[in-house]
């Protein structure tokens, strides 16, 4: 990692609680039980030294709902400001890394059996530092 960028190194879903990514994030663990309320959204990023001084950066996660073309808002996960620094960053090699996992309630209509997938975006006040990460396509039951 470039002591001075910062990027998203991977963005999954899966089960509420898990850690595995998952492209039926809220089916059900038994045949025949009702699908999970909600599933995981999981944002890794990894940045550089010299980026952990405390600045504010953007992070912008949208759902694409693939089966009509549309964007999915009603998946977005709810995104609190973002800054560099210690805490929330870890020491994780010669860098700093940020786990983050957002709760997505599936909602009770309009998703069943669409094909789902995420994009996003993170950058730095003066776009200097930019990247950007899409998850694999998953399907909601």
């Amino acid at each position: 990692m470039n002591p001075r960028n910062a990027r998203i190194s991977q963005i999954h879903t899966t089960q509420k609680g898990g850690r595995i990514p998952d492209t039926t994030p809220n089916a059900p663990e038994v045949a025949g039980e009702m699908p999970a309320s909600s599933f995981d959204l999981v944002v890794e990023i990894e940045a550089g030294m010299q980026t952990m001084t405390g600045g504010p950066y953007t992070l912008t996660v949208s759902a694409i709902d693939d089966s009509t073309g549309g964007g999915a808002p009603m998946l977005d996960p709810q995104i609190p400001p973002q800054r560099f620094g210690t805490p929330p960053f870890q020491r994780a090699g010669d860098g700093f890394a940020l786990v983050q996992t957002f709760n997505i309630p599936v909602p009770a209509t309009g998703v069943r059996g669409h094909l789902f997938h995420y994009t996003a975006v993170l950058h730095n006040e003066d776009f200097q530092i930019v990247s950007m990460q899409t998850t694999d396509r998953f399907l909601l039951i």
